[in-house]
């Protein structure tokens, strides 16, 4: 629905995009999602033997041990999206897929204070409509697209694509973070409160039904964040070593000083 779309940092929406119309779900989406849930087999899901040996070797109620949870949950989350994206049943067709995927403006010419006139050039379509603008690098991902997918569903759910502090070993699990892929969230990967993690773990580990914690947003009081550059590059902070592609040297980007 395009209330998902504008939330989303980075999204192109220009005028005259296929899903601007789109302002409810489409019939029987709903339908098909209960369904996925009643008949899901968790044992469909193939897990990194390394994910599970870090998890399995943690001592049980240890901070690590909740970390390897969170972990090993996100990774679960990453690969239903997998499935879904996959799967050949869905409501739309995959022509009408392709059609707004391959959407693309055409370029205009724009009259400059009454006298000249420029060409405007528009930015070329994302391969998917459901995507984490950090989180692009589909080309170098096991599962292409599904992976770009995945990302996207787990911000979507958890409030941010979930990173760890690697350390130098780049298998660690020292702290947590995450990297929130909507518009008014920081761009920078934020560590979460105890508060939050807790809460997190408590819904995770619960017998009986529970409020959600979900989203997680970061607040004022999320104050320990880094540039999204500097948390892969120097902090080891993040999942996967593969997820994203970082340019050489640090982005100029624009850099203030506020809680946001």
């Amino acid at each position: 629905m395009m209330d998902t779309v504008y939330e989303m940092r980075g999204y192109i929406i220009l005028e005259g995009f296929p899903l601007l119309a789109h302002e409810t779900l489409c019939g029987g989406a709903a339908e098909r999602a209960r369904l996925f849930c009643t008949t899901f087999d968790p044992g469909a899901l193939q897990f990194d033997s390394l994910v599970m040996q870090r998890y399995q070797g943690a001592a049980l109620g240890s901070r690590e041990f909740k970390m390897r949870l969170v972990e090993l949950v996100a990774a679960a989350i990453h690969q239903i999206a997998i499935l879904l994206f996959q799967s050949d049943d869905k409501v739309h067709s995959k022509e009408d897929i392709h059609a707004v995927v391959s959407w693309k403006k055409e370029p205009e010419w724009i009259v400059l204070a009454l006298r000249s006139r420029v060409l405007q050039e528009y930015p070329d379509p994302r391969p998917t409509s459901f995507y984490h603008v950090k989180y692009l690098d589909h080309h170098q991902y096991p599962h292409g697209l599904a992976d770009v997918a995945g990302y996207w569903a787990e911000d979507r759910i958890f409030g941010g694509v979930t990173c760890f502090d690697r350390g130098p070993s780049g298998i660690e699990c020292n702290d947590i973070y995450f990297l929130s892929g909507r518009k008014l969230m920081t761009f920078r990967v934020w560590r979460l409160l105890n508060r939050q993690f807790n809460d997190l773990v408590e819904f995770l580990l619960s017998e009986q039904p529970c409020a959600s914690p979900f989203p997680i947003m970061a607040t004022d009081e999320n104050r320990h964040r880094h540039h999204p550059w500097d948390a892969m590059a120097l902090h080891h902070i993040f999942r996967d070593p593969w997820e994203r592609k970082l340019p050489p040297v640090r982005p100029e980007d624009r850099d203030v000083v506020t809680s946001e």
